[in-house]
């Protein structure tokens, strides 16, 4: 082959040949090309391995990945978090990124598992969590907590790491706090240098006091109850570590012979690899303990003995009754003591002794003044029920007992199931469960009619105390008995079984918790929207007050005369009813429908007058107040206060009976200045 490349003439036949311009290109390239190239790959991949995108390569991290997306620290790159603040960790955070990108393409991933260590410098670097400890309590929940108390001071002699707390161990969340981590070292051995038998730690006592729409804590704070007077069982759980769990990391015997050294565990697994507690320790839980079996402590002494009540308390076990309903206070982990734990006969509210009678002053001691009542109303609501079931039930028996046929066996088990029912609300006391003492009445009512039935009789009984079970019952939990309770509102006698059991209306018809718990929302014009709706009935029979006041009559020891309207054949109707024959409130045009002009400012006179007398009075009144009095001047005054309630009852401002209420205020003016001139004298 043939060289025809350009030689040199001056050159000798053996000189060197020199290769073309081109190739000594192409060589200089390759020299210097390669390198940048892999410098610029190697600044790309390790550029690439810094964002939190290639964190999610690998799939094992793809729900740690979706987690921190959603987090509050999404807008903060991985390694600023999982790398501390400086050079030495920059170098690192690079050279780990690359080894990262080896382990991918060669799937040596596969086979670990993933773990993070995160030091308290990252979350503590300038513009993250550095002002942390300095900025107070933070709310967790509806517990103040205090970063400085727990980071800075020794927590039962051992240091904490931010990680101690925040760790990622909830499906779904980066990088939480869970209460499992508060509660292991708030109830581990419930060691009293830490305040764990304070509930008042997290508790904060204008917190319990605030929810008064589940349970008014202030007679508790008053009466400096503890709080496991009523929460005994809160506890679930002891946290303790299982040998079993070291073998997750370690095998070598020198490391597990130093199982029981706790200061070298926690000092190497919490302060020296920021482990998380969860990893070693059990959970314990701070519940509320639902248990009967557990928190009726009262069967060490009284076994097999409160069978009836357990069955009441728990909502189950009944015959009859579709579903369980607990006691709202067994929902709440209240146990026996809570209630049972007060002496009969002492006159005190203190725990303790032989004596484990409960009574009202156990309910008023935690809920407040009134619900001494409330226990009454549901003594006396079942003691009625009871009754009348019983008496229903000795009726039944006799054609239950002489039945014959094929049904015979199937009449006497439904019959046996109802006087287990009765048996149970009577012996077990209703007051520890209303609402299902109500549905186990109610079911042995309906197994007495199904055993009638088989049994071949024709009597079928009614009860009339017994509820049905299409009957709002929210409320009834507390309240049960209501329907028995006829208060006076708006000067009208109400009957909660007509509206309750009669019309099905829900108490919140009436009633809302908005601002107080059972606050009276309606109003005169909203019951007028159903009692005025058909005018038929006689004014009186709602309006006996008004009538009487308006058409004569007496008052307990007042003596009402006819108004001047009543003696000249005027009615109700006259005055309330327009032309469209609707109820109305009159004002002054409803008196020149039959008189002249001049009586619409009669009306107005009238009407300002009684209201400005009646203030008078009670501003007289108010006075006498301050004042020492006897007790026939106390007695004087009462009266006068009761003839001021009657008149606001009325609600007319006088214009039932216009010359009677004058005549009434001017006695009441008369009775306090002899008063008060009395009190002059004798000073």
């Amino acid at each position: 082959m043939h060289d025809d490349s350009p030689r040199d003439p001056a050159a000798g036949p053996d000189a060197e040949v020199q290769p073309p311009k081109k190739k000594r290109r192409k060589r200089r390239l390759l020299l210097f090309g390669l390198p940048v190239v892999f410098i610029l790959l190697l600044v790309v991949t390790v550029e690439m391995t810094s964002t939190s995108r290639f964190c999610s390569a690998c799939h094992y991290m793809t729900p740690f990945f979706e987690s921190w997306k959603t987090s509050s620290h999404k807008d903060v790159q991985c390694k600023v978090c999982h790398y501390p603040p400086g050079m030495k960790s920059f170098i690192r955070t690079k050279i780990e990124g690359l080894v990262m990108v080896g382990r991918y393409w060669t799937r040596l991933y596969v086979k670990s598992k993933p773990w993070a260590e995160i030091q308290d410098e990252s979350c503590l670097r300038p513009g993250c969590h550095d002002r942390r400890l300095l900025e107070g309590k933070v709310e967790f929940g509806k517990v103040a907590f205090d970063h400085k108390a727990h980071f800075e001071d020794l927590k039962r002699g051992k240091k904490l790491r931010c990680t101690s707390c925040h760790s990622q161990i909830v499906q779904g969340e980066h990088i939480t706090v869970t209460s499992a981590s508060c509660f292991l070292c708030h109830f581990k051995d419930k060691t009293p240098q830490v305040l764990t038998g304070e509930c008042a730690v997290c508790h904060r006592k204008d917190d319990l006091i605030a929810l008064k729409d589940r349970f008014d804590h202030t007679p508790v704070f008053d009466n400096g109850y503890s709080c496991d007077k009523c929460h005994g069982r809160i506890v679930s759980g002891e946290g303790e570590v299982p040998k079993e769990n070291c073998f997750k990391c370690h095998f070598e015997n020198d490391r597990l012979e130093k199982y029981g050294d706790t200061d070298l565990m926690h000092r190497t697994h919490i302060a020296t690899n920021k482990i998380e507690c969860e990893q070693c320790h059990r959970e314990i839980q701070h519940k509320i303990v639902k248990d009967i079996e557990t928190i009726a402590d009262c069967q060490g002494c009284h076994q097999g003995t409160h069978g009836a009540q357990k069955i009441l308390y728990t909502g189950q076990g009944g015959k009859g009754v579709p579903h369980a309903t607990p006691n709202v206070m067994l929902e709440k982990g209240l146990n026996c003591q809570g209630c049972h734990m007060f002496h009969a006969g002492s006159g005190r509210l203190e725990r303790g002794g032989d004596t484990l009678t409960a009574s009202g002053a156990a309910c008023e001691s935690c809920h407040g003044h009134g619900f001494d009542r409330i226990l009454k109303n549901w003594e006396n609501s079942t003691e009625k029920r009871l009754a009348e079931i019983k008496a229903i039930s000795v009726k039944a028996a006799v054609d239950v007992q002489s039945a014959a046929g094929p049904k015979k066996k199937e009449a006497a088990a439904l019959f046996d199931e109802a006087r287990f029912n009765i048996d149970i609300v009577e012996k077990g006391k209703s007051v520890h469960n209303m609402a299902y003492s109500q549905e186990l009445l109610t079911a042995s009512l309906e197994k007495i009619r199904e055993a009638l039935a088989a049994a071949g009789s024709s009597y079928r009984p009614e009860a009339t105390t017994l509820l049905n079970r299409e009957t709002p019952n929210a409320c009834l939990t507390c309240h049960a008995g209501i329907e028995e309770i006829s208060p006076a509102v708006f000067g009208l006698q109400f009957s909660h079984r007509k509206h309750a059991v009669g019309q099905k209306l829900e108490c919140k018809t009436c009633h809302s918790n908005v601002r107080r718990h059972g606050e009276l929302t309606a109003t005169k014009a909203f019951c007028a929207t159903c009692h005025h709706r058909e005018a038929k009935k006689s004014c009186g029979e709602c309006h006996a007050l008004q009538k009487t006041m308006f058409e004569g009559g007496a008052l307990g020891e007042v003596a009402i005369p006819k108004d001047m309207m009543a003696e000249a054949g005027a009615s109700c109707p006259d005055c309330h009813l327009d032309k469209a024959k609707k109820v109305i409130r009159p004002d002054g045009g409803a008196c020149v429908a039959c008189h002249d002009e001049k009586y619409r400012a009669t009306y107005t006179e009238w009407r300002d007058g009684v209201r400005s007398r009646t203030d008078e009075v009670r501003s007289a009144l108010h006075v006498l107040y301050k004042k020492p009095l006897t007790d026939l001047e106390k007695a004087e005054i009462l009266k006068i206060e009761e003839a001021l309630g009657t008149i606001d009852i009325d609600g007319s401002s006088g214009i039932h009976n216009y010359l009677f209420i004058d005549e009434y205020l001017t006695k009441m003016s008369g009775t306090i200045k002899s008063l008060s001139i009395g009190k002059v004298e004798k000073k």
